[in-house]
């Protein structure tokens, strides 16, 4: 929400020198080798480059409407996921990135190939809408921008037999409370975590912002990607200001990886893709009314 936009000082973007930057991806390309449970936590700062504006950032959703002016989210119809969102994709193949966990509702994770059972979406998806009463989710093949607020009833009816409860719209909004298969999934995935990428966020969102540092105590290392600075800079272990697709470009060729580039893979049409998602893709707990005022 507007009241929650940074002021003049907070919203000052930062970059590293070209000699700075460089060594830094140097020593996130080692930490990236050497770690064991490797987690990368993205934010609206990821999907910028695809057109979608973030919500902090000079020219954010937020940031505009406390000055006075009105800005959507996207300037595209049809985002495609960026270089960042690919790259990741490709870390996983090669068995360096373990899991993903996204404030991000704008789907380019799922898009872009993730596997399903290796992120948690802690704001939902916009593709994605739910059943309160049984708990079954479905994707779409579009964005899911019909629904009631307060309510977040789509229109649409679950087809699970004997059930027949009505669609819920599955973005989190302020004051909705969090999932809380998908929180858990990811608390249970920080825990053991020994190197954190924070990518794109303002770490100012709780819960998500206190994931990426729950085992710092055990030696795990965290590093922050993002231009403005944030609160939980003095506990890195490396900090990076420079934009995410940069960085990542930076990282793959030091790792020796190429960045695969985005082909639409209709993931509505994949029958295996979607029954693989709808046992996976796992949001709140059946009967949980926390996230909506109103009937069920």
């Amino acid at each position: 929400m507007a009241h929650t936009a940074l002021n003049d000082d907070e919203i000052q973007e930062y970059f590293d020198s070209p000699d700075e930057l460089d060594k830094k991806i140097k020593t996130l390309a080692n930490f990236i080798r050497n770690a064991k449970h490797f987690i990368v936590y993205t934010g609206a700062g990821i999907s910028t480059s695809a057109g979608i504006n973030d919500f902090r950032g000079p020219n954010g959703v937020w940031t505009a409407r406390a000055r006075g002016f009105v800005s959507s989210r996207s300037t595209v119809s049809n985002p495609e996921p960026t270089l960042t969102h690919m790259a990741l994709v490709e870390l996983m193949r090669n068995g360096h990135l373990k899991f993903l966990v996204s404030q991000n509702c704008d789907g380019l994770h799922l898009k872009s190939g993730v596997p399903i059972e290796k992120i948690a979406e802690l704001h939902g998806n916009r593709h994605c809408e739910a059943c309160a009463k049984c708990g079954k989710v479905y994707y779409r093949q579009t964005h899911i921008d019909t629904y009631e607020h307060k309510t977040w009833l789509t229109g649409n009816k679950c087809i699970e037999p004997n059930c027949n409860g009505r669609l819920r719209c599955t973005t989190v909004a302020f004051s909705q409370s969090i999932p809380d298969i998908s929180l858990d999934r990811a608390t249970k995935e920080s825990k053991i975590c020994d190197l954190s990428l924070c990518m794109g966020t303002s770490m100012r969102v709780s819960p998500a912002c206190e994931l990426p540092c729950m085992n710092l105590k055990s030696g795990q290392k965290m590093v922050i990607v993002n231009l403005q600075k944030t609160p939980y800079d003095e506990e890195c272990a490396l900090r990076i200001f420079a934009r995410c697709d940069e960085v990542m470009s930076m990282v793959m060729k030091e790792l020796n990886l190429t960045i695969p580039r985005y082909t639409d893979l209709k993931l509505w049409e994949d029958t295996e893709w979607m029954i693989d998602f709808e046992e996976n893709w796992l949001f709140r707990t059946a009967g949980d009314t926390d996230w909506f005022s109103g009937v069920t």
